[in-house]
């Protein structure tokens, strides 16, 4: 079995989930989430914001991002 199989999509995808989970490690660490909830709140939505943003501008058509293809009905 090749990683190619088991990690499906461009690294940068992967990267995005390490960079998500350090914020929130990080905003866990200083305690945001019971401290100072709007700004927590913000941060949070901002780099769901910036995740879709990135994988919108960088996803090709027909990139494989599913193991099991859609079917068209």
């Amino acid at each position: 079995m090749k990683l190619g199989d088991v990690f499906i999509g461009p690294a940068l995808y992967w990267l995005l989930w390490v960079v998500i989970i350090a914020v929130l490690v990080v905003l866990g660490l200083m305690e945001m989430h019971t401290r100072h909830f709007n700004p927590f709140s913000f941060i949070l939505l901002g780099v769901t914001a910036a995740a879709v943003a990135v994988i919108l501008v960088t996803y090709r058509k027909g990139e494989r991002i599913t193991r099991e293809p859609f079917e068209k009905e």
